[in-house]
């Protein structure tokens, strides 16, 4: 079957059942008994019929996972484009999310420990949703954990906090300054997650950016005031856009491209991306139910690539996630044996 699941895997539009048996030296039922054993093990699918079926890699991911499976230093250079920071729809999906939908004080405690987890995780911090539930609803911080990640979830609770109550891009600086706070502390200034205060909440304008694990150079044009005049353009497109869940994907991505701050964007962009969200009266994102690996890649791809895809198929996965965690189900959701048991009197 891996020979046969190798030709699929190199025909990115599909190859029918006649051809993979020109390629291989064996018979018709048995190509089909493998194509049928390949599905049922989820690494290839079908689309089509009859004459038309032709079968496909089952993760129309795998080139790009592959791509950057190659160490950054064996690929190509990548330099800046100010056209991606153009908006195009990117999310091929129509949400049946109700606007106006109320999120309850006990339902945004939940969303605050879940996104300040998510997101610090997602900088490589060590708290688990227990030790950040714990953190923040007790302020107990966890003996076993370094002092700089309870800060690193406390900062993101208050930024979320301070955006929820300041529901505008132009929040973007004050989020960001809460984010990258290090609260004066010794122990906290030599941590990669903070900034010093000069840099906190400040367009960069003299500091140039490196990124780890890619090849992806941001922009570097001291003294012209061009990042910040970048910035405005990408909260202004964001403004623009008439899908909330578009103009959360648009800042999802090109806050991260520009790199507008010398440290801590990709933290502001996925609590900024929330604001068209919760302007629209839509449930927020919090990257709860999103792969560490899967987010780099993402990114990855398009710093590199100019490819928001891998992006797009994560960015909705993740985000259908939090509103099952944060929106009740209704009742034609709940099997009818529960809905009985809720309605009997006991």
């Amino acid at each position: 079957m891996e020979e046969l699941v190798g030709i699929v895997l190199a025909s990115p539009s599909g190859i029918s059942a006649g051809e993979i048996e020109k390629k291989l030296s064996l018979s018709r039922p048995t190509i089909n008994r493998r194509l049928r054993e390949a599905m049922d093990a989820g690494l290839i699918t079908a689309k089509g019929d009859g004459a038309a079926r032709v079968y496909l890699d089952a993760d129309p991911m795998r080139p790009i996972r592959r791509h950057f499976d190659t160490p950054a230093s064996s690929r190509s250079y990548a330099g800046y484009h100010e056209e991606l920071l153009e908006y195009a729809p990117s999310l091929n999906r129509k949400w049946d999310i109700p606007q106006h939908t109320v999120i309850d004080k006990r339902n945004f405690v939940q969303f605050l420990v879940d996104f300040a987890c998510a997101s610090s995780v997602l900088e490589g911090g060590t708290y688990s949703l227990l030790d950040t539930q714990s953190l923040i609803e007790y302020g107990e911080k966890a003996e076993d954990k370094p002092l700089p990640d309870a800060f690193l979830v406390l900062n993101h609770k208050k930024a979320f906090e301070y955006l929820h109550d300041n529901l505008s891009l132009d929040s973007i600086f004050e989020v960001h300054k809460l984010l990258t706070d290090d609260h004066g502390l010794p122990e906290l200034q030599s941590s990669p997650y903070f900034l010093s205060k000069a840099q906190q909440g400040v367009a960069r304008e003299y500091d140039e950016v490196r990124i780890n694990m890619t090849t992806y150079s941001p922009p570097f044009r001291p003294s012209t005031g061009y990042i910040k005049k970048m910035l405005d353009r990408v909260l202004s497109t964001a403004a623009s856009i008439e899908d909330p869940v578009e103009s959360a994907f648009y800042l999802f991505t090109r806050i991260p491209y520009l790199q507008p701050f010398a440290d801590g964007n990709k933290r502001t962009s996925r609590a900024m991306c929330n604001v068209p969200l919760m302007k629209a009266g839509m449930p927020p994102i919090s990257f709860m139910d999103f792969s560490k690996r899967d987010y780099i890649v993402s990114m990855l791809a398009f710093y590199e690539l100019g490819d928001t895809s891998f992006a797009a198929a994560t960015f909705s996965a993740a985000y259908s996630k939090s509103c099952e965690r944060l929106l009740p189900p209704s009742i034609d959701d709940i099997p009818r044996k529960k809905i009985n048991r809720f309605l009997s009197p006991k």
